[in-house]
Formats: structure tokens, sequence, C-alpha cells
């Protein structure tokens, strides 16, 4: 069996197992927020364009936090293996 793959630090691959959950969960809350937004500009009425220009800067947040926990957990895992980065 391939000893490269094996986890080594039982510890850091469960944190970036619990960081999966979540960040799941604040990608969907932004991508719903950022669907709702698109509705409003596409409508076009008047004062709906600023509102979903609004409500498509404000799904960013939950999206940017995110990718970064998705990014931190998948890193967590990486280093549990004792790996190489580079």
């Amino acid at each position: 069996m391939d000893d490269s793959n094996a986890v080594r630090d039982r510890e850091l691959e469960r944190q970036g197992k619990r960081m999966i959950a979540p960040a799941v969960r604040f990608i969907v809350i932004g991508v719903v927020l950022a669907v709702a937004g698109v509705v409003l500009i596409l409508i076009g009425d008047g004062w709906s364009i600023g509102v979903g220009i609004a409500i498509l800067l404000l799904a960013g947040c939950p999206v940017v936090i995110g990718f970064g926990l998705l990014s931190g957990g998948a890193i967590a895992r990486w280093a549990a293996r004792h790996r190489l980065f580079a």
C-alpha cells in the first residue's frame, strides 16, 4: 500500500473535515443571495437595479468566507499527511 497518502496527524485531519460543513453552508447562503440579486437586476424596474447590485455585493462576503474555510480545510488535511506543499 502507498504510505504517502496515509494520515499521520489525526487531529489536523479532523479539523480539516470540520471546516467543510460550514464552508458549504456559507457558499450556499451566498449563492442564494446572489440569485436574488440577479433576479432583481433582471427585473430592472427603477430602484430594483440598485438593490440587486447591493445584494450581489453582500452575497460576495459569505462566498469568500466559504472558500476561505474550504481552502483552510484542504490545507489542514494535506498537512495531516505530512506532504510537501511545493
